[in-house]
């Protein structure tokens, strides 16, 4: 299926594009509303067009991997993998990091403790967000902006159970890792193992790993029922502490990123107010202090 236009002169190729890119778009709207599938020639019947028109429309698109054939049934066609990729385009670029603010905010203050938030960009963890309280424990070089250390930081764990190895990243694929304490994770196979963990109880921790002296929890968040992160949120405190208090941490932060699952599925003006950001000139600096 050509999606070549004219050259401005060639009106009624122009047009004829513009019409097919129409019917491509109308069709995409018309397969979502059939999650078991739909046969050709309803689409074709819905859209107006010719039989032969819709399997050569079907045919393109599903050439593109924007429809498949249905497995609830021979002759009928669903929407296909590159749609999957489109969406997960938009939520990245929905979910921003002034939308995570309002739940770090949350975090820190129920659970008493410095919190982090970190997205999964350009093949690599960031940290985007820090808040935190004077005296509550710091990740020393961890500051906004920080990339690195999947292996060793709970907020990068979340991630990496749930990608494939080759989209770790390059310091992920060598025998051994960078060790940044005596308890850091250097190794393809204890990793593996341990993430198999991770990826089963939804829960990351960092048990000294990073800095000796300090332990994270991290845990997911979800935009809707995507079951792959869009964003990962933890807090750091003493080792001591975390002994004591590890249930009532894990709870706190199991509750408030379901809490921000739910309130990231929605539009970002249609944010409950509990969760808007507070105005540029009440809100704590960038890095929470």
């Amino acid at each position: 299926m050509s999606m070549q236009g004219g050259n401005g002169s060639d009106r009624g190729g122009r047009g004829r594009t513009l019409s097919t890119a129409r019917h491509v778009l109308q069709a995409l709207e018309i397969i979502a509303r059939h999650p078991r599938g739909i046969p050709v020639k309803a689409l074709a019947r819905q859209l107006n067009i010719s039989l032969s028109s819709g399997y050569y429309l079907v045919s393109s698109m599903r050439e593109q991997g924007f429809v498949e054939p249905s497995r609830a049934a021979s002759g009928l066609y669903t929407l296909g993998p590159k749609c999957a990729e489109l969406y997960r385009g938009y939520v990245a670029a929905s979910l921003q990091p002034e939308r995570l603010q309002p739940i770090l905010e949350q975090l820190r203050d129920r659970a008493s403790a410095r919190a982090y938030a970190a997205l999964w960009r350009d093949g690599d963890l960031e940290v985007v967000d820090i808040r935190g309280r004077r005296g509550s424990r710091e990740l020393p070089d961890v500051t906004k902006g920080f990339r690195g250390a999947a292996h060793a930081l709970a907020l990068g764990k979340v991630y990496l159970c749930s990608l494939p190895r080759t989209r770790w990243p390059r310091y992920l694929r060598g025998s051994t890792y960078r060790r940044y304490t005596s308890a850091t994770i250097a190794t393809p196979e204890a990793l593996a193992q341990h993430l198999r963990t991770v990826r089963d109880t939804g829960l990351a921790f960092d048990l000294q790993e990073f800095a000796a002296g300090s332990c994270c929890i991290a845990v997911p968040v979800h935009h809707g029922a995507d079951d792959d992160p869009v964003a990962s949120v933890g807090v750091s405190v003493p080792a001591r502490r975390f002994t004591a208090e590890r249930t009532s941490l894990v709870g706190i932060i199991r509750e408030i990123a379901a809490e921000a699952s739910a309130e990231l599925s929605c539009p970002a003006d249609a944010l409950s107010p509990a969760l808007l950001p507070d105005r540029p000139d009440d809100s704590p600096s960038g890095n929470g202090v």
